[in-house]
């Protein structure tokens, strides 16, 4: 009783707007499960469905926390001088903490990544698992594009000030380099890899691309973008003078970028290969 006695001189004639409060936090975490539950039982794909339970989540959360403050309206003006007084310390100790919900709203409203986007950011690359009011998850990929079992997240306020690559801007289908280390001794016939490599990439890509080159059309003409053609193209890197590279430019759905890229490079290195030798010498 004597806690409930303290309590109760803290907010003086609140016990409406707490009882009001607790109901509309534990409304909206029943609205966030029931609606889990729900996606659970449809058969959209994992990375739609994790994708409309993070949206319908935080515009939950955000719908309960707008009823709140209008709540609360009255105590709050009641307090404004004296929260006016606090706000400069409070924004200075609270700077990181303001950054990640001004980092939150450049996602929601540039949108320069969404859920099931592969990024590069700040050293990490992966896919977009979930993106929160501060902090953004991602499911770490190796460079092959194999998901390595870690988990990594950054605070949504690094977003305005270091750079981001979105390595699938654009939907279904997108650009992917794949970098071919060429032996020396197989540096004097450069024709013939680029042959091969062409021949892999265009066997590897054949089910897809006359679809993944009218995406690219389709985007380049709504986005008034200029994009590649999404064709097939071979390139040499030679900044390294100790490594020749080939680089072989494929399009290809996104959920399919390694396996592409393995598929091309065994090609190709066995069309560069010399055959094993299978016979012995006679003495």
């Amino acid at each position: 009783m004597n806690t409930l006695d303290t309590i109760a001189r803290w907010i003086p004639g609140q016990w409406e707007k707490v009882i009001v409060t607790a109901l509309l936090v534990g409304l909206a975490l029943l609205a966030s499960h029931l609606w889990g539950r729900y996606l659970s039982r449809g058969e959209m794909s994992a990375e739609k469905r994790r994708l409309h339970l993070v949206w319908a989540r935080n515009i939950i959360w955000l719908a309960a926390l707008l009823v709140m403050v209008s709540v609360w309206a009255s105590t709050i003006a009641g307090f404004a001088l004296s929260v006016a007084a606090v706000a400069g310390a409070i924004l200075i100790v609270s700077k990181e903490l303001v950054m990640c919900v001004h980092g939150y709203l450049y996602v929601t409203v540039v949108q320069p990544y969404k859920i099931g986007d592969v990024i590069e950011f700040d050293g990490l690359h992966g896919r977009v698992v979930d993106i929160d009011m501060f902090a953004t998850t991602l499911v770490e990929l190796d460079r092959a594009g194999q998901r390595t079992g870690k988990v990594a997240e950054f605070p949504n306020g690094l977003l305005l000030t270091h750079p981001l690559v979105n390595a699938s801007p654009n939907g279904a289908y997108a650009l992917h380099a794949i970098q071919i280390p060429i032996p020396e001794r197989a540096a004097h016939d450069l024709d013939r890899i680029e042959a091969a490599a062409f021949a892999a990439a265009d066997q590897a890509t054949a089910a897809w691309r006359d679809e993944a080159m009218a995406h690219f059309r389709k985007e380049a003409e709504s986005n008034f973008i200029a994009l590649p053609s999404g064709k097939t193209k071979v390139s040499w890197d030679f900044s390294n003078p100790e490594q020749l590279v080939l680089v072989v430019r494929v399009a290809c759905p996104v959920e399919q970028r390694a396996k592409v890229e393995q598929a091309v490079f065994r090609q190709t290195w066995r069309s560069i290969s010399p055959a094993p030798q299978t016979g012995l010498a006679e003495g």
